[in-house]
C-alpha cells in the first residue's frame, strides 16, 4: 500500500519572507501575490516588505490577506485529515 503524503501545517507569512518562498508554499498563495501585481518572475527573491514598498502597498494589509489564505488552507487540511481518519 503506498504511503500517504503528509501535508504540513503552513507557517504564517512574515514581512521578511521572500516572494519565492511564498509562491512555493501553495498555488493559492502564488495567485494571491499575483492579485497584488508583484513581479513573480524577476523579483521573486525580494522580501514581501521590499516588494510592498516598491509598489506602495501596506505590508500589514498584504500580510493579513496572505495569512488569511494560509489559515484557510490549514483549516481545509485539518478537516480533510479528520474525515480521512474516520474512514481509515
Amino acid at each position: 500500500m503506498p504511503e500517504k503524503e503528509v501535508k504540513k501545517v503552513i507557517e504564517k507569512i512574515k514581512e521578511d519572507t521572500s516572494l519565492k518562498e511564498i509562491m512555493e508554499t501553495h498555488e493559492r498563495l502564488e495567485k494571491a501575490l499575483r492579485k497584488y501585481g508583484f513581479d513573480t518572475c524577476c523579483a521573486k527573491m525580494e522580501s514581501l516588505k521590499d516588494a510592498c514598498e516598491k509598489k506602495g502597498l501596506d505590508v500589514e494589509k498584504v500580510l493579513e490577506d496572505l495569512n488569511r489564505v494560509v489559515e484557510e488552507i490549514n483549516e481545509e487540511e485539518r478537516i480533510i485529515k479528520e474525515i480521512e481518519s474516520q474512514f481509515l
